[in-house]
């Protein structure tokens, strides 16, 4: 999947990290998880850089963090993966549709999943919640390579999803807010023109003062100076 025109105007505003410990990140990621992410690259076709600057948002590049409801490299919780299972087998519903993943994405991610699930297919098979929570969970090589699969397979949708798109624009910062605080809320409609309006946007909307917090530093994170689209996509960490 080659994703669309990226957009980030305001990119003026610095991020809550300081470069230093984004840098610190990164380097994790590239010393001990790098393969994984790779090879979640290859199966959504989404850019090496995005899953990798979306891991060191989210965990810093730590597989173990202190949230145990959104867990592991790609902080994913138990109801988003069973979502991304169903969207791989076409069961998936979101904004009063189906979705069904792309068949190349199918193609390349269902082979994966059988290693740790043998009796996951495209077309049917079960998986547990908890038996796939507890993988991405768990503070293994497995869990790290189903735990970054899952996180990227779920970008794949909100990347493709018409409401994160203004013409033909994808607008990441809507999408690092979607993966951060949920899809659903009626703020991702408004036109706004840039990072900060949807910022400012998010700030006065209904979630709480703490998410409303959360949310908006985390578009920071990405997107500000020194922040994680910063460094890796103008050139300024390589990943090689």
């Amino acid at each position: 999947m080659a994703l669309r025109t990226q957009r980030f105007p305001s990119i003026n505003q610095p991020n809550p990290f300081s470069p230093k410990d984004m840098s610190i990140f990164l380097t994790r990621i590239k010393s001990q998880w790098l393969p994984y992410f790779k090879q979640a690259a290859y199966v959504t076709g989404l850019p090496l850089q995005l899953l990798v600057a979306k891991s060191a948002v989210e965990s810093s590049g730590n597989q173990k963090t202190s949230n145990n409801t959104y867990v592991g490299l790609m902080q994913i919780g138990k109801v988003t993966i069973a979502d991304c299972l169903n969207y791989l087998q076409g069961k998936m519903y979101a904004d009063g549709r189906k979705w069904i993943a792309p068949a190349p994405v199918i193609a390349k991610a269902v082979p994966i999943i059988k290693k740790f699930f043998p009796a996951f297919s495209a077309t049917g098979g079960t998986i547990s919640k908890d038996a796939a929570f507890a993988l991405a969970k768990s503070n293994t090589a497995a869990g790290a390579e189903f735990n970054v699969l899952m996180g990227a397979v779920y970008l794949q949708f909100l990347c493709q999803n018409p409401k994160f798109i203004d013409g033909d624009v994808l607008r990441l910062d809507k999408v690092m807010a979607a993966y951060n605080t949920g899809p659903n809320y009626t703020f991702y409609k408004a036109p706004v023109a840039d990072t900060s309006g949807l910022v400012k946007i998010i700030k006065g909307s209904g979630l709480s003062s703490g998410k409303k917090l959360e949310t908006s530093r985390h578009i920071l994170k990405f997107c500000g100076i020194g922040g994680a689209f910063d460094l890796l996509f103008n050139n300024k960490f390589s990943l090689t």
